[in-house]
């Protein structure tokens, strides 16, 4: 009986860790508040590094009037180039480095990461020509398609694995062995799922970022917290599995004896 209830205490404090994680990453960039608009999947910021080549893209570029004279514009109208760029699971936002000023797009399910197409919809015409001339078209940041399908399906994989750690979490309340053996199922459906979508966005991240390493023009890619919170709750998700299996089975001992 101590044995049974140690592993659901377990289970239960491992399920709902993970889903407090997945959730986490769910809440990135919602809203302006400050939580949400700390929680990131990734960030490109566009004023360059100390001892970069080019210390900004309008100093790579060479061209005035690059960045948005009010970092709160509206995103995608062609007011100017954002300083920072933040990706969540269901919109962006962008604004000075700071995260003083900021504006946000609507959000909407099975949002897409797509760059390259922001900063040309956010820069005057002929800059966003200038932009599109000087990132090659051979490399992942130019390769809308790649990252729009693969971002897209990454969204529905963590979205659904965020709703099964939830439901894992739940199910394991109910005092029965049936119900803990389900609880391992939906926690190794969530494990899966999360684990899958973190591994299909760690790709994209990576990729991006070796792309932009190869052009000096003053972009730089951060790899997003969000992320590492997927990660943890797949871990969280996986090492539940046990403790409720475990349960499972000291509740099925526990009946024979009696």
């Amino acid at each position: 009986m101590v044995f049974g209830a140690l592993c659901i205490g377990l289970g239960e404090f491992l399920t709902f860790a993970a889903m407090v994680l997945a959730i986490l990453g769910q809440i990135g960039q919602l809203s302006n508040n400050i939580v949400a608009r700390n929680i990131r999947m990734a960030q490109i910021t566009t004023i360059g590094t100390p001892g970069a080549p080019s210390n900004s893209l309008q100093d790579a570029l060479n061209v005035g009037n690059l960045f948005a004279q009010d970092q709160a514009a509206l995103e995608l109208a062609g007011n100017g180039i954002k300083q920072r760029y933040e990706w969540g699971l269901y919109n962006f936002c962008a604004g000075d480095s700071q995260r003083d000023a900021r504006s946000c797009t609507d959000h909407h399910f099975g949002h897409k990461f797509q760059p390259l197409p922001t900063l040309e919809a956010d820069a005057s015409a002929d800059n966003a020509q200038a932009i599109n001339q000087s990132i090659p078209s051979d490399s992942t940041f130019a390769n809308t398609d790649y990252l729009s399908k693969y971002s897209q399906a990454a969204f529905w994989l963590l979205f659904i694995g965020t709703i099964l750690s939830g439901l894992s979490f739940l199910v394991g309340f109910a005092a029965h062995r049936f119900a803990f053996l389900l609880a391992a199922i939906l926690a190794l459906l969530s494990a899966l799922l999360i684990g899958v979508g973190a591994a299909i966005w760690t790709a994209i991240s990576v990729r991006t970022a070796n792309s932009l390493k190869d052009v000096a023009v003053g972009l730089t890619f951060h790899y997003g917290n969000a992320l590492w919170f997927y990660w943890g709750a797949f871990v969280g998700e996986a090492l539940a599995i046990v403790p409720f299996i475990l349960s499972c089975c000291a509740g099925r001992r526990a009946k024979n004896d009696i």
